[in-house]
């Protein structure tokens, strides 16, 4: 802090104090943009009952936002028994005063001839039909499934009417074979992996699927990943998305391409939750290695053949934590958070990770930090929606109960404002 002089004057018999700074205050790059971010976040997940909020993805139509989530009432804890998906409705202009909450889905639950089973459902995401329709996605199992985010479902929720319809399973068609549509199952993605990388392949991917990427329409079509992986002793070691696209708003897919995790060096081979952007040529997947030596990768598919797509490269540091891009359009362009290195915090928490913002040109060949945001009860998982020209952010974080390790007990909404983005003269 600068030293700072006090001087006093008369001023019509009173005395008052004026400071004159010695030197002048000198913040860290994008101190200011980082601070307002964080300070005008507001809790919009059921922080009154909720011991776990995470994964969170955000639709707003009409001024009224829409966050859907997996989190428990009974642990802290990731993917445990009790697991929910759940959706946040409130008023942008005055969130945590004006949410409440619908339960989208939860093992038990029983409609249009399906009864979830397991303990959980896992994986949320949401995808806006218009101003009249949200399509809720998510992972879970029927009772005689192998695993517990076996197959995907989803759910419509009509806005006029604050109602949900019955479950509904998501369907595929795989392997190039467009008459022959299957339930879009952890089976079924192994089976197109065999086809895209040979006989055998899909075997090795045997721990569950996972709605875990955002959808984007371009082209009159619909687009997302599916994802599935492979675990050894409760760590991830094997992991990929493959892309795919619907005609019907998502309610049944084909599968196209992926980019082949077994090219990566590493012991770790994992092309995890991306988001995707797109130009005239290619479609491109950004993707978290959840390696800090490989970082955030980059995998692209010609339009004209998006069965294949090439070698990632790494494009970004640390890539541990879910990806998440927003295009601004001239002159800010495409922009990306990306969950940067820990630092350490002191008080009652042991270290925080902070998020970087990038900007990235429109040939992908330059990343450029315009800040690093830093919140005291972490930064994890953040999702941009663009609504009216301006991003919007969600994203977990441990406001109520901060934990040591994780900061994963709330959801909260932001804003990311263009003006962090401009130089003021």
């Amino acid at each position: 802090m600068p030293s700072v002089l006090f001087h006093r004057l008369p001023l019509l018999g009173a005395l008052v104090c004026t400071a004159f700074a010695t030197e002048p205050a000198k913040l860290p790059d994008g101190y200011v943009s980082s601070r307002s971010f964080v300070d005008q976040t507001q809790i919009v997940s059921n922080y009154q009952t909720e011991l776990y909020a995470h994964q969170s993805s955000l639709r707003i139509v009409k001024g009224l936002g829409y966050a859907v989530y997996q989190c428990n009432e009974s642990t802290t804890e990731e993917n445990k028994a009790g697991q929910i998906a759940r959706m946040a409705v409130f008023n942008i202009l005055n969130p945590t005063a004006t949410a409440k909450w619908i339960d989208i889905a939860k093992a038990g639950d029983s409609s249009g001839g399906i009864t979830l089973g397991g303990t959980s459902v896992s994986a949320p995401m949401i995808h806006a039909l218009g101003e009249d329709t949200l399509r809720i996605f998510f992972t879970g199992r029927l009772g005689d499934d192998p695993g517990p985010a076996y197959r995907a479902f989803y759910r419509d929720y009509d806005i006029a009417t604050a109602t949900l319809s019955e479950l509904h399973p998501l369907r595929c068609t795989i392997a190039r074979q467009p008459d022959k549509v299957l339930d879009l199952t952890q089976a079924a993605v192994q089976s197109h992996l065999d086809h895209l990388f040979g006989a055998g392949t899909g075997a090795s991917f045997a721990k569950g699927i996972s709605t875990a990427c955002d959808f984007v329409e371009f082209d009159a079509q619909l687009y997302s990943t599916i994802q599935i992986k492979n675990s050894q002793d409760g760590q991830t070691r094997l992991l990929t998305n493959i892309l795919m696209r619907s005609t019907d708003q998502g309610a049944t897919w084909e599968l196209l391409g992926a980019p082949d995790p077994r090219l990566l060096s590493n012991e770790v081979k994992i092309l995890a939750e991306p988001a995707i952007t797109q130009d005239k040529t290619h479609v491109y997947l950004h993707l978290r290695s959840n390696v800090i030596e490989t970082g955030y990768m980059l995998s692209k598919a010609a339009k004209t053949d998006l069965y294949h797509f090439d070698t990632p490269v790494t494009k970004w540091t640390y890539g541990i934590g879910r990806p998440t891009l927003c295009d601004f359009g001239p002159p800010i362009g495409l922009v990306a958070m990306f969950t940067a290195p820990s630092v350490h915090m002191g008080g009652n928490t042991v270290t925080r990770n902070k998020c970087d913002v990038v900007q990235i040109d429109s040939r992908y060949q330059t990343y450029t930090k315009a800040f690093s945001i830093i919140d005291y009860n972490a930064v994890n998982t953040p999702f941009m929606h663009l609504y009216r020209d301006e991003a919007y952010v969600t994203y977990s974080t441990g406001r109520r109960r901060l934990h040591p390790k994780f900061g994963t007990s709330e959801i909260v909404f932001s804003k990311l404002r263009r003006e962090y983005f401009v130089l003021a003269e």
